[in-house]
C-alpha cells in the first residue's frame, strides 16, 4: 500500500485537533537565538508553546519546527532568549513569524534589544519577562524540536504590563480580571 494520501479519519482527527487547540489561549513569546561571536548572525521565532518545565532547577520548555531558520543556529549556539511580549507588541510577534518575509537579523527591526549575560541571546528591553536560557536537551519528534532549556538569568518588568495573547487564531488581550 504505497499511497501518499492520508487516511480520511486521520485527516479529520488532525483538523479537529487544530480547532480544539485554538481554544487554548497562549501567551505570545519571541524566542531569540544568536551567535555571541557574530552580532549579525541572529534568528528567532514567535511561540505560544513556551511554558515552565521545572522550578528546581528553573527550566522552560518550548517547541519549534525542525525546518525553522532558527534550528541550526540553536543547535550550534545552545543559547536562547525567551521574551514574553506586551499586549502592544503584536508587530514584533508578527515580524518573528516570518510570514512577511523577514528573516534573520531583519526580524529584530529597530526595537531595543540587550543581553542579560555576556554570552547570552538578545532579549527585548521592554518585554514583560525576559529570560536567558541554555539548551539542556533538544528532542526531535514529528518535524518539531522540543527545547528543554535551563534558565540562566531572568528580568521581570517592574510595572507588570499585560501580556499579548493568542486565541482562536488571532492576537488578543486579557479581559479585566475579577476575584473569584
Amino acid at each position: 500500500m504505497g499511497t501518499d494520501k492520508m487516511p480520511a479519519a486521520l485527516e479529520v482527527l488532525q483538523q479537529s485537533f487544530k480547532q480544539a487547540m485554538r481554544g487554548f489561549a497562549g501567551a505570545v513569546s519571541v524566542v531569540t537565538v544568536a551567535d555571541p561571536l557574530n552580532e549579525s548572525e541572529r534568528s528567532g521565532f514567535t511561540a505560544t508553546s513556551v511554558s515552565s518545565f521545572s522550578a528546581t532547577p528553573p527550566m522552560v520548555v518550548a517547541s519549534m519546527k525542525a525546518t525553522s531558520s532558527s534550528a541550526a543556529l540553536l543547535q550550534r549556539t545552545r543559547r536562547f532568549g525567551v521574551n514574553l511580549l506586551r499586549e502592544e507588541q503584536q508587530a514584533i510577534a508578527q515580524r518573528f513569524t516570518g510570514f512577511g518575509g523577514e528573516a534573520g537579523l531583519e526580524r529584530y527591526g529597530s526595537d531595543a534589544w540587550t543581553q542579560l549575560l555576556a554570552d547570552g541571546a538578545p532579549v527585548l528591553v521592554d518585554a514583560v519577562v525576559a529570560m536567558d536560557c541554555e539548551v539542556d536537551e533538544l528532542l526531535e519528534r514529528h518535524g518539531h524540536y522540543l527545547i528543554i532549556g535551563r534558565v540562566r538569568e531572568i528580568r521581570v518588568a517592574q510595572e507588570a504590563p499585560a501580556p499579548l495573547l493568542y486565541w482562536q487564531g488571532r492576537y488578543t488581550r486579557l479581559a479585566e480580571t475579577r476575584a473569584c
